[in-house]
């Protein structure tokens, strides 16, 4: 079922948790909470999102439970969203993803996530749109470009133009999953 998740379809999407601790220490610092208090919470963000790469959802969880207890961080309650994805717990990794984005509307990342859930889900008009959104005010998101790539190669966009997104994608971020779906498309 995990497998499926990452390897949707012809290609593998990205889960996005990405953080920005400037911005959050001086969101979090403006509730009152220390600073001290939201660094640990930031690096326990860090190991839950190491432990998802590993596929260690458990473990992943528990880190992202304690970092949203610590502080009331977007990217602890995006994380999980991506725990629940992973897991199949589609309403729940909703209720995440809407969540973080409602915590901090700059934390844009949420909505990736919320746009590879409707994927998943079926519904990929919706999901191509908050694709196309993200990515216009995120124009260098190597992220949102490979899923929204592999999204519409699959839909029967051209091969073509799906390795020009691809090539772009690597140009921003030289990752393994973007590499692999070009290698993959290119063999077409």
């Amino acid at each position: 079922m995990k497998e499926k998740l990452l390897r949707h379809a012809t290609f593998c999407r990205h889960l996005s948790i990405v953080v920005c601790l400037a911005h959050l220490l001086g969101c979090s610092a403006s509730r009152g909470v220390p600073e001290s208090q939201v660094r640990k919470a930031q690096a326990l963000v860090d190991v839950g999102t190491g432990f998802l790469r590993e596929r260690r959802v458990v473990e992943a969880r528990k880190a992202f439970q304690l970092a949203a207890e610590l502080a009331p961080l977007a990217a602890a309650v995006d994380g999980l969203g991506c725990v629940a994805l992973l897991e199949g717990a589609y309403d729940s990794a909703e209720g995440y993803f809407v969540e973080a984005y409602e915590m901090d509307r700059t934390y844009d990342e949420a909505l990736i996530n919320l746009a590879l859930l409707r994927e998943l889900q079926g519904d990929v008009v919706r999901a191509q749109d908050i694709y196309l959104k993200y990515l216009n005010k995120n124009p260098s998101s190597a992220v949102a470009r490979n899923n929204l790539a592999a999204l519409e190669y699959d839909r029967g966009r051209r091969r073509m133009e799906a390795v020009e997104a691809l090539e772009k994608a690597i140009v921003l971020s030289n990752q393994v999953v973007i590499r692999d779906n070009l290698i993959a498309l290119r063999e077409k």
